[in-house]
């Protein structure tokens, strides 16, 4: 058989293989976190997952949960995995990311890459130069169940975690709770820009906090019963992030959402 034909036939196997394996399910946050995922389930995100389901004939199916309930969920197995965040060694107790032969996480199988803003309360005395934190209060709005808090807390920073959005956070911040904010999403970004509540009140360090690769985070139970499933998984999201097409797709929803 030629080689052509033997390939076809090899990954139509897989995906009828596949097609009787019970679906996989994911969650992701119940808050907008665009262009990645949305609590409606669209965002690029899912597209991406769409074309990857394709690809190893899977089936996956997206729930919205709040940021620590799906964690509790995958850590207790009725989720499969986490979709879109960052690793992290708390997360790594039962979850795992795409993994280098070193056992680091691997970015090229990473569903996408974004940075963390930081926020400044006007005339605070606060100030970021992208390494070094001038904080006189140290305390630190942050969003709960995010891996920055505990980035923060490392530093010697008091964090109010009470926030679940990033507009929470930052009506935190323009009401004096704390002179920084550090929030994830473009939301703030353009919250900041047109809501005229934060006028004079915030404004938006020069230089990110901090920049990850985030991933599918799969739970332990559900890696350990089927690895090569899930690896398969992640290499078919590298192939799908490789294409011109989605990379195309990728930059137009990233620059529309940053000028919306």
């Amino acid at each position: 058989m030629p080689r052509a034909m033997l390939t076809i036939a090899v990954v139509l196997a897989l995906a009828a293989a596949r097609a009787g394996a019970a679906p996989l399910n994911f969650c992701m946050e119940d808050i907008p976190q665009a262009p990645w995922t949305m609590p409606d389930g669209s965002g690029l995100n899912i597209e991406l997952l769409k074309r990857v389901a394709k690809l190893t004939g899977e089936q996956f199916n997206y729930v919205a949960r709040p940021w620590k309930r799906c964690e509790a969920e995958t850590r207790s197995g009725i989720m499969d995995g986490m979709i879109g965040p960052s690793d992290n060694p708390r997360r790594r107790a039962f979850s795992r990311p795409p993994l280098k032969a070193d056992g680091t996480q691997d970015p090229s199988r990473a569903m996408y890459h974004d940075h963390v803003d930081l926020y400044l309360r006007v005339d605070s005395g606060a100030s970021w130069d992208g390494k070094n934190l001038h904080n006189p209060r140290k305390m630190v709005v942050a969003q709960r169940g995010y891996y920055i808090v505990e980035i923060l807390q490392a530093r010697g920073q008091t964090v109010i975690d009470t926030a679940k959005a990033a507009e929470d956070g930052l009506r935190l911040l323009a009401a004096g709770s704390a002179d920084v904010a550090v929030l994830m999403g473009r939301d703030a970004e353009a919250l900041l820009r047109d809501d005229p509540r934060y006028l004079g009140k915030v404004v938006l360090a020069k230089q990110p906090f901090a920049s990850f690769d985030f991933h599918l985070m799969v739970g332990r139970k559900a890696y350990d019963k089927d690895p090569k499933r899930f690896e398969a998984i992640w290499n078919a999201i590298a192939k799908v992030r490789a294409t011109t097409e989605y990379q195309r797709l990728e930059q137009s929803q990233v620059r529309q959402h940053d000028h919306d």
